[in-house]
Parts: structure tokens; sequence; C-alpha cells
């Protein structure tokens, strides 16, 4: 296992170097593609062996079922989003919108990105795993800023700042949990390894361990997304290239999301489960309600597309934060749902605009009859991301809402209820206006789709339509421990 850890690590590395001294874009492809799946084989295999032999440990790195939640969204999106590069790129080349070093500089960083993604997941210690969601950050900034125009500047900026403020009370919290566990066992002891802390946290300060998830929630939350600290969310999503913003927003977050579940292990025995459960689920329904307004009057598809993200991510935190074990596996099997369905829509917005020349909701019209193919696949996309059965974002919002009724919270759930119909409205309004209609008269890209772009959306679309129809047992038996994991098993 420790072998498959090292070169789930290498891999990403080894192939943004060897990207680097291709000199045709045929050869980049090859080299980032065969990479990819390479990557996502290590990965695959790591889970495989997790779901087989159970959690392993070795020096500072750490892995287990919950990790394995995490390193399968990895697996696949990683692919999904090199296949969609691919082709994403080439047209980006052809239609003068990049230069072939900006080529070279995309999937350099585009690995950097992976690497550092995989690195939160499989280290064992707080403050590395700290280290490595900033190093997210750092790497996914140059991807937002990729264009190098005022707005992508703009929204690296406002990403790198914004973050950067959530990540430094992130450091205070982690800063104070290491106080805590040194006034219990001295500084010579494992520093904030999240085992270590587990096993002790019945004698740390409660104090002291409450203030300190105050700033990790808000540190993390801000990477997560979570209102009022989602402002970074909208403008990067939406400046990025859209294979960088799928993993933005399927990965990256849900990075942001196992850093706060890492940490709530840990803090849980010794804070009151009330305070927790109110902070949590206070910061959940907040960004979903949040959400609606922006998603009811926007013009971008990009942001569009980003504000539900916000919605997404607080519906995790809210499934966290009722704190039952199906409300937490509803939680681990949205994120799973959201990731797959969101990179998804994010691949189809990056041929739409391409294909449109313009992000803008009210230039474009009529879909179905200008790309049959694509125009389905995005009816069935928002279908799911909307949460409309059968689909997996359907079962995992009703384990969370029903988690809410069983548990007591009538009131919580009939609200968020509502909150979602918002949503659904707001989204199904725009997202049809644009499928259907009448078919525009706008300047024809030169450059058809590519078959790599067509496979990563179908793929992904195939999988969203599997998941609302098929847990497999595997899978089940995954989220059952993680769930067991995150409540203190």
């Amino acid at each position: 296992m420790g072998d498959l850890l090292f070169l789930a690590l290498f891999l990403p590395i080894l192939t943004g170097l060897v990207s680097i001294f291709q000199p045709q874009k045929v050869s980049i492809a090859i080299v980032n593609l065969t990479g990819s799946i390479l990557t996502s084989s290590s990965l695959v295999a790591i889970v495989y062996k997790i779901t087989m032999e159970g959690a392993f440990s070795y020096k500072m790195l750490y892995v287990d079922h919950l990790s394995a939640v995490l390193l399968s969204i990895v697996a696949v999106l990683s692919f999904t989003s090199m296949l969609f590069s691919i082709s994403y790129m080439e047209k980006e080349l052809a239609n003068g919108h990049i230069t072939f070093e900006m080529l070279h500089r995309y999937y350099v960083l585009f690995n950097l990105l992976i690497f550092t993604m995989i690195s939160v997941l499989i280290v064992g210690n707080l403050g590395l795993m700290w280290v490595a969601v900033e190093a997210t950050t750092l790497a996914s900034a140059f991807l937002v800023a990729f264009y190098f125009n005022h707005s992508a500047l703009e929204a690296a900026w406002k990403y790198v700042m914004v973050c950067t403020v959530g990540i430094c009370l992130a450091l205070l919290g982690t800063t104070l949990l290491y106080y805590a566990q040194v006034s219990v066992v001295g500084s010579d002891f494992q520093a904030l390894s999240w085992l270590e802390l587990k096993k002790m946290s019945p004698d740390l300060d409660p104090t002291i361990v409450k203030l300190a998830f105050v700033f990790i929630l808000i540190g993390y939350g801000t990477k997560v997304g979570l209102a009022p600290m989602h402002t970074w969310l909208p403008d990067a999503h939406s400046q990025a290239p859209s294979p960088i913003s799928a993993l933005l927003s399927g990965v990256v977050l849900s990075c942001a999301v196992y850093a706060i579940m890492r940490n709530l292990i840990v803090v849980q025995a010794v804070i009151n489960h009330e305070f927790l459960q109110y902070l949590l689920i206070g910061f959940g329904v907040l960004s979903i309600a949040i959400a609606i307004p922006f998603i009811l009057v926007q013009h971008d598809l990009k942001r569009l597309l980003a504000y539900s993200s916000v919605e997404h991510m607080g519906i995790v935190i809210l499934g966290i934060g009722i704190g039952t074990p199906l409300a937490i596996y509803g939680a681990l099997l949205h994120v799973i749902n959201h990731a797959i369905a969101k990179s998804a829509l994010f691949y189809m917005a990056g041929v739409i605009t391409q294909e449109y020349q313009t992000k803008h909701i009210a230039r474009i019209r009529g879909l179905v009859s200008t790309m049959p193919f694509v125009g389905t696949l995005f009816i069935i996309a928002i279908l799911a991301i909307t949460g409309t059965p059968p689909f997996g974002i359907f079962i995992s919002k009703f384990i969370i809402i029903g988690a809410a009724f069983s548990s007591g919270r009538v009131l919580l759930g009939s609200g968020v209820l509502l909150l979602l119909a918002g949503i659904f409205a707001g989204m199904m309004y725009y997202c049809l206006s644009m499928a259907f209609g009448s078919k525009p008269k706008y300047r024809a890209s030169s450059v058809s789709i590519g078959k790599p772009a067509l496979m990563a959306m179908a793929i992904s679309v195939g999988l969203i339509i599997v998941t609302g129809l098929y847990v497999p047992t595997w899978l089940d038996d995954m989220l059952t421990m993680a769930a067991s994991i995150v409540m203190g098993g």
C-alpha cells in the first residue's frame, strides 16, 4: 500500500515534467492522457486495497474508508477532466485564445493541482493537511488566472486573498489544537497526528478545542465556499478554463469538506454535540439560502453553476451537522454525486461557451437543435443537479432531508425543502430556455467538438444515471464505514 501511495503522488509530478519537453500538441495529449490513466489506476488500486484490507498507516501517510470516498472522486474526475482538456485546449489553441507555451503551462499546473489534491487525502497529520489544502489554492490560483485577462486576474486575486484569510484562520485553529495536545502529552509526542489526537481527545481542554474548531470551520469553510465566505467562488469558477472549473467544484471543494470532517472527528469527543450541530447546520442552511437570489437573477452560465456549488456544499455541511449515521452517509454520497454531476455540467458549459462564443445565458438558445447530443446531455445533467428523480443527487438529498425529519427536526427539513424548490425553479428556468428555442444566428466555430470531450461528458452522465439507479455493494459498504469514522468509530 505504501508503494501505491507514493506512486499516486509521483505520477502527476512526472507527467507534468515530461509534458514540458513535448514539441507537439499530439505528444502533449498522449503523455498527459497516459499519466492520467496511470494516476487514476493507482488511486483505484488504493481504494480497492482499503475496501479489502481496511485502514493503512505509514509514517506521515494515512488512508481509511473516509479517504477512499474522496480518492474515488479524484480517480474519476482527474481522468474525465484530462480527457476533456485534450479537446477543449486544442480548440482554444485553434481559436487563438492561447499559445503553445500556454498549453505547456496548463498541463504542468493541471498535474500539480492533482498532486496537491491527492496529498490532502492521504496525509495523517492535521498540520500537513493544512499545508496540502493551501497548496491546492496556490496551484489552482494560476489556473484561475490562466488567460491573464482583466477578469481572470481579478478573479485569481480575489480567490487568493479570500482563501488566504480563511486558511490563516484554519491555521490558527490547528495551532490551538496543537496547544491543547501539548498541554496533555508534551511537545515530544506525535504532533497533530489526528489518530493520536482522537485517542486523547477526552483529555483535551474543551474551551480551547471549541475555539479551535470555530476557527477551523470558518477557515476551511471559506475554501468549501460556505456563505458568507463564498464570495471568491463564482468569480474563480467562471474565469478558469472549464476543465479546471470542474476540478475546483468537484474535488477542491470536497477536499476542504474532508479537512473539516477530519477535525470534527477529533473535537466531537470534547465539545458538546449540540454546539457542533447548530454551528454546522447554521452554515449549511445559510449557504443554501444565499444561493437562491443569485441563481434567480443570474446571467452568466458558469457563475450559475458556481452558485449551484455553494448550494450543494451547504447541503453536505447540513448533513454532517445533523450528525446521525444516516445523515452523514447521505452527505458523503452527496459529495460523490455532486462531484460527478457538476463536473459534467462544467464540461458542457465549456463546449457551449466555445460554440456560442459567449457565457451570457440570454444569448445561448437552441442547444438541442444546434448540438443535439450535448443538448440532451445538458438537460439530463441539469435534471440531475437539481435533485430530480431517479438521479443520484435526488437519493442523497432525500437521505439527508429524511434524516432531518427522523431526528425530530421537522421545521429544518421543511424549510430546506422550500429552499431547494426555489433553486430548482431558477435552475430549470434558465437551463431549459438555453436548451430549447430557435437556433440563434451566430458565427460557427471552425473546429468541431472533439471525441475526447464527448467521451468525458458521456462517461460523467452515464455515472450520474447509474448512481441514481444502483449503488454497488462495495460503494455502500465504503460509505457506511466512512460515516462510522466521521461519527467517531
